[in-house]
């Protein structure tokens, strides 16, 4: 128990019991907390960089993904040259996620954002630790390059195909992996294939495939920070990759999968969509085109058909100059009884326009929609009256530029059975890898 008014001392180790203690725990006490201060050294540059690089390569991502995104949606565009104007618009949307106000030409923003910093002058793609100047106003922005044409493997964007992984295999279990030359076995190059896929990377000057004109690019690798103050720096072997000096490489890779969409919005001036054949008195009373799916099969990709809508909701048809017998005809109304026949032919009955694909229970009649196809409507031979009468095309698979949008794995409902193969779905693009 402590006396009255006196004051009770810690019984650690205090300025006085370490000058008190012998040489030799003084050393003990010095060597432990050189090691402890060393280890901590070494633990904050683990900390600080590699924090940066994850959190450069989730910039990279985000990147990547939208750029996949847009280039498979523009597959099927109704423009003079779809595949540069696809992969034009990817390399655009990967340099406007790191771009504060969605414009360019006003260069670098406030926060200036970016896919992580540059070291030194950063056009090497090799760092320089010993005279390299750390400038954070600024960061690497990619610029890819478009790889149209020769559509190469190991092009910052590449039009191909998807196969998604087996998880019963156990001999594809590394599938998703990247080779030395960019080959990927769940993913392989074609012109107008149902996917698209996005590549962003920071590595060495040293890598051919990674600074290829007009197929590639790179930024200069991720520099180390904290890792850089190392007192065991020494001038690294040119002939050996050193990370200390060579920096760390970040790639980023992403694609984009064509899938059947599960939803579509009614078309908009501008903006393709569901077509409005009649609009009641409540938006509730709006329909669309709807065909049977089994007739719907029955026309030819590319082939012309015409479609005549009555007031009672059904619809009549011919395909190629034929009438289509049988029980629902080629198409029918996803809403049933009465519908209103507008006076004049609607803008929104031209161009790219989406259908619905249905079949009718045959014991109570009911319809079910099993999906959405992609018709071409010609607005100059939309005739109204007593009747609506439209001539279209049918498209084959199609990616739906916008409006529309798909699930990664889920169907419309799994417990049907698949219709006939001549159905030519409507896709719309959704995250793959």
């Amino acid at each position: 128990m402590t006396p009255h008014g006196s004051t009770s001392r810690p019984r650690g180790l205090t300025r006085e019991r370490f000058r008190a203690a012998p040489p030799g725990r003084r050393g003990v006490v010095v060597l432990f907390f050189a090691f402890f201060f060393v280890a901590f050294l070494g633990l904050c540059a683990v900390v600080v960089d590699l924090g940066i690089a994850r959190t450069t390569q989730l910039q990279m991502q985000t990147s990547a993904d939208v750029a996949a995104l847009e280039g498979l949606s523009g597959r099927d565009a109704s423009v003079p040259d779809p595949d540069l104007q696809r992969r034009q618009s990817a390399s655009l949307l990967a340099q406007l996620v790191f771009d504060e106000d969605l414009d360019l030409a006003t260069g670098p923003d406030q926060f200036r954002l970016g896919a992580g910093l540059v070291l030194g002058t950063g056009v090497s793609g090799v760092n320089n630790p010993l005279g390299g100047v750390l400038d954070p106003g600024a960061p690497w922005v990619p610029t890819l390059q478009l790889n149209v044409g020769a559509n190469a493997q190991s092009g910052d964007l590449v039009s191909g195909t998807f196969t998604p992984l087996d998880p019963a295999d156990p001999s594809s279990v590394d599938w998703h992996d990247e080779s030395n030359d960019y080959s990927r076995l769940d993913f392989a190059p074609e012109d107008r294939g149902t996917s698209f896929l996005a590549r962003l990377r920071r590595t060495r000057a040293d890598q051919p495939l990674d600074r290829v004109a007009g197929v590639s690019s790179s930024g200069p690798t991720l520099p180390y920070l904290f890792g850089l103050g190392s007192g065991v720096l020494s001038t690294p072997d040119p002939s050996v990759y050193d990370p200390r000096r060579d920096g760390i490489t970040v790639r980023a890779a992403a694609i984009a999968d064509a899938r059947p969409v599960t939803a579509a919005g009614l078309a908009r001036p501008g903006l393709p969509g569901l077509a409005p054949l009649a609009t009641g008195a409540s938006p509730d009373a709006v329909h669309w085109l709807s065909f049977d799916a089994l007739e719907w099969a029955a026309v030819p990709i590319r082939g012309q058909f015409t479609a005549v809508l009555a007031a009672s909701g059904q619809i009549s048809g011919t395909s190629t100059g034929a009438a289509i017998t049988g029980s629902p005809r080629l198409g029918a109304m996803a809403s049933e009884g009465p519908v209103q026949i507008p006076p004049t032919p609607s803008l929104e009955l031209t161009g790219l326009t989406y259908a619905t694909v249905h079949t009718r229970d045959s014991g109570t009649g009911a319809v079910q929609i099993r999906g959405f196809v992609a018709v071409q409507l010609e607005l100059s031979a939309v005739e109204a009256g007593p009747t609506l009468r439209l001539v279209g095309i049918k498209l084959d698979n199609s990616v739906a530029p916008a409006n529309a949008t798909a699930q990664p794995t889920a169907a419309i409902d799994a417990s049907l059975p698949p219709v006939a193969p001549g159905d030519a779905r409507l896709l719309a693009p959704v995250l793959a890898r």
